[in-house]
C-alpha cells in the first residue's frame, strides 16, 4: 500500500539494493546501507513500482 508523500512531496518506496535494474529513469535513488529508498513523484508510476518490486520480493520495511 502506498503511503502518503513526503514533505518534498514524493512518495517514498524502500527497496533491496538488488532492484536498481527495475527502477524508471525519473526515479530519485538514494543508497542506504543494504537497502535503497526511491522516490517519484507520480503516484500512478509508485503503484506500479511497489507492484512490481512485491511480485519480485523485493521490498523491505521502512
Amino acid at each position: 500500500m502506498l503511503g502518503k508523500r513526503d514533505p518534498q512531496g514524493y512518495f517514498v518506496i524502500v527497496a533491496k539494493k538488488e532492484a536498481l535494474g527495475l527502477l524508471p529513469k525519473e526515479a530519485l535513488i538514494e543508497e542506504v546501507g543494504d537497502n535503497i529508498i526511491i522516490r517519484v513523484k507520480s503516484r500512478s508510476l509508485a503503484q506500479k513500482l511497489l507492484k512490481k518490486l512485491q511480485r519480485e520480493g523485493l521490498l523491505t520495511k521502512p
